[in-house]
């Protein structure tokens, strides 16, 4: 079977021996370049957000490992031994061999973990079926319907209680919600009503009082 991966590589996932393997957090993209351009097959799981360039005032699509400091792969290469991880790990006597940052497969008690090929047929699947994407072109793309009820439970000019942190009990006025689904509300605070950002999970209902209607 071969699944093509946005941004990735196409990926014969049967009849493979896969492994994980054990990198430095920041250099995934870089092992991950070196070891396809040594032939190796390499899975490196995504997850796709959006970020918001502050200078330009837009908001970027971006992309980060899923798994920091893991990426799958397939061992050996073609015409390689089955147990020589030394091209990819390196050689203590000998440090042209090897791919810096690169720590060494996952291991159990008898060596290197097998990965079975259907659980990284799963990833795959569920990364081009857009599981890992949080940009707003993903939500759309799988349905989800969360902003939806974002937008009517957090409508402009509601008010809502700060239920944790510093503004803990403060009465918080609805102005609108981010891009990323975070609420920017509006607290008194010294006679003058200051929009601060809130998780939606920080504010909730305004206590009602006998014969008062909800905000």
């Amino acid at each position: 079977m071969k699944i093509s991966v946005a941004a990735c590589m196409t990926i014969s996932v049967d009849d493979k021996r896969w492994f994980v393997l054990r990198v430095r957090a920041g250099m995934e993209d870089e092992i991950f370049e070196k070891l396809t351009a040594k032939g190796y097959d390499v899975y490196l799981p995504r997850r796709r957000f959006d970020k918001h360039n502050r200078q330009q005032r837009v908001w970027v699509e971006k992309h980060a490992p899923l798994m920091p400091g893991y990426m799958f792969i397939v061992h050996p290469r073609k015409d390689r031994p089955v147990d020589d991880w030394r091209e990819v790990v390196g050689d203590p006597h000998d440090p042209e061999i090897g791919i810096a940052g690169v720590l060494g497969p996952l291991k159990g008690h008898e060596g290197p973990l097998r990965i079975p090929a259907p659980v990284v047929e799963i990833i795959i699947e569920e990364e081009f079926g857009s599981v890992y994407d949080e940009t707003a072109a993903g939500k759309r793309a799988r349905g989800d319907t969360g902003r939806e009820k974002l937008e009517y439970r957090f409508a402009r000019g509601r008010r809502f209680q700060v239920d944790d942190g510093p503004f803990a009990s403060f009465i918080a006025e609805v102005d609108k919600l981010t891009h990323d689904d975070r609420v920017i509300a509006l607290i008194d605070i010294f006679g003058r009503m200051t929009p601060v950002e809130f998780d939606p999970d920080r504010l909730k209902d305004t206590p009602r009082t006998p014969g008062s209607k909800a905000a």
